[in-house]
Order: structure tokens, then C-alpha cells, then sequence
């Protein structure tokens, strides 16, 4: 479903509290695709995106807030608890929408053996803060996992020509972009005012191709020394999966 992510529960289901061992979590990640919700908290006048710049793997850099999900967590849920505990904003689940779903892949991870890297499953969300929340700005995120958090003009960053910011993270503002002008036609319908229909539908089925992506895998990897995200050609790993096959 087009910016929704919703949960089917069949049968009575109970969530466990289990706390994992450093060894068993890490046998856990080699094994398992583990889901995450994260977030795009954004301002009020939706010009801008908070950001938090990571210390540890598998992203040490400019990222969403968020993190894991558990076991019986609506996405949303899972979403405004990470929040909650990254930013201590306990804001309401009606204020969290859906923008879009990933796969993630990372060859690093912060458990040992860290090389063995991790695999994801994330749905991404927005917040948007009311201007008194703005005004009376956010804590400071941990400083054992974060250098420091920012707020980016959201054009600046898809206009970005040094390909500084990961593309799942463009990715998502164009989804953003892409729901902004759904919502907008939204409002355009009861209006019966044709010519806005027509005008919002096609800035909405532009923003779509934008926000579409053309490729089933994107791979990239980090020059920490240029700050920039490198593509890799991913025709020799096809090749050596299709001779594995």
C-alpha cells in the first residue's frame, strides 16, 4: 500500500522481553534480517530535516533517528518509542505517517565479529514538530552513538552535487516529496476546482518518477577521506551469485 505499512495479527500474540547476550545477538544478526522504524523529523514549515550524525556502525554518519523494532510493534509504534528514547519527545502515534519501506545491507556492524556487517528491513516515517517544539529545540543525542545532530534544508541536501548523503536517505526525501503532493491532491479533490486537480495530479505523478527508484539494488560504499558516497558496479556480484547458483 502506497505510504502505509500496516500489520495483520492473526491469533492472540504476546510479546516477549528477552535480552540477547552480546554472542547470541551478534549469531542472531548473521542469521536473521531484523526490522527498524526510522524517522524524518521535520520542521514545521516541512523546509527542513534533523539529522543525526553517527559515531557507530553500520552508519557512522549523517542518519535518521530511529532504530530496531520489536516483536509485536506496529511500525509507528516502534517509531515514536525511538524517538522518544533518542530525542525524549514523546509525541503522539497520529502524528506519524509512512513514507516509504527499505532493504538495507551493511558490511559492518557495531557487535562482534563486526565484519560479518547486517541486514535490514526499515520503514521510514516523518514527525513534523510544531513551531513551539522547534523553538524549544531538542536534546542532544547520546553522545556515545551520535558526534552531533543538525537541521538540513531538505532542497539542499537532494541538490547536493558531492553525493555527500547516503541515497537510501535521498531516497526517502523524495518519497517525502512524493507524499507532500499526494496530500495535496488530496486537499485539491474537495475543492472541485478542475484546473488544481489537474495541476496537483501532475506535479504528484512527477514527484512519483522522481521519488521511483530504477534500480532493485543499490550499492555504495563511504570514502571517509572525500565525505562522499561512491557507487559500485554491481554486474561482477550478479555474476558470482549466478555462478554460486
Amino acid at each position: 500500500k502506497m505510504f502505509e505499512t500496516p500489520q495483520f495479527v492473526t491469533g492472540h500474540f504476546t510479546p516477549r522481553k528477552v535480552f540477547l547476550p552480546d554472542r547470541e545477538y551478534g549469531l542472531a544478526l548473521d542469521a536473521l534480517v531484523k526490522g527498524c522504524s526510522d524517522v524524518l523529523v521535520v520542521s514545521s514549515d516541512g523546509t527542513r530535516v534533523l539529522l543525526g550524525r553517527r559515531k557507530v556502525e553500520p552508519q557512522p554518519d549523517w542518519w535518521f533517528i530511529g532504530g530496531r523494532s520489536r516483536p509485536g510493534d506496529t511500525t509507528i509504534a516502534a517509531a515514536r518509542r525511538n524517538v522518544h528514547r533518542e530525542l525524549g519527545l514523546l509525541l503522539d502515534e497520529s502524528r506519524y505517517q509512512v513514507v516509504a519501506n527499505y532493504s538495507m545491507v551493511w558490511s559492518y556492524r557495531q557487535q562482534a565479529p563486526t565484519e560479518h556487517g547486517t541486514a535490514d528491513l526499515s520503514t521510514i516515517h516523518t514527525v513534523y514538530l510544531t513551531p513551539q517544539e522547534e523553538q524549544d529545540g531538542v536534546p542532544a543525542l547520546d553522545p556515545n552513538e551520535y558526534h552531533e545532530s543538525q537541521w538540513w534544508n531538505i532542497e539542499e541536501i537532494l541538490s547536493d552535487p558531492n553525493d555527500r548523503f547516503h541515497p537510501c536517505l535521498l531516497s526517502s526525501l523524495r518519497s517525502l516529496q512524493a507524499k507532500t503532493a499526494f496530500q495535496a491532491l488530496e486537499q485539491a479533490t474537495d475543492t472541485n476546482n478542475d484546473d488544481e486537480i489537474l495541476k496537483r495530479a501532475l506535479y504528484f505523478v512527477e514527484a512519483m518518477k522522481q521519488a521511483k527508484s530504477t534500480e532493485s539494488s543499490i550499492k555504495v560504499i563511504f570514502d571517509e577521506t572525500a565525505l562522499k558516497y561512491v557507487r559500485q558496479d554491481t554486474t561482477s556480484d550478479e555474476q558470482d551469485e549466478k555462478k554460486m547458483n
